[in-house]
């Protein structure tokens, strides 16, 4: 049996990473720096979907990259995912 579960991970640096399995994706900006995510850039504050949750299972190479415009100063640079990942189940 398979189910669904529900994935939150903090990046805070820039960074390439497979991701497998996956229904649904949202990213949320919470830093101060603008950040570019699989082409798609997010604004600090801002929220975008990735993937659509329509039923569908991907497989992605997520990469994120941080705007080095403020790389001297002191802000924050910080991206949430959230995603839902499918995941085997034995009984």
């Amino acid at each position: 049996m398979k189910v669904s579960n529900v994935v939150v991970a903090i990046v805070n640096e820039n960074t390439n990473v497979p991701i497998k399995s996956i229904t649904t994706m949202e990213v949320l900006n919470i830093g101060d720096v603008s950040a570019v995510v699989n082409r798609v850039t997010i604004k600090a504050g801002e929220r975008k979907t990735l993937i659509v949750a329509d039923g569908t299972v991907s497989d992605i190479s997520l990469e994120v990259v941080f705007s080095e415009d403020f790389a001297a100063l002191a802000y924050v640079k910080k991206i949430e995912i959230i995603y839902k990942k499918l995941v085997q189940c034995e009984n």
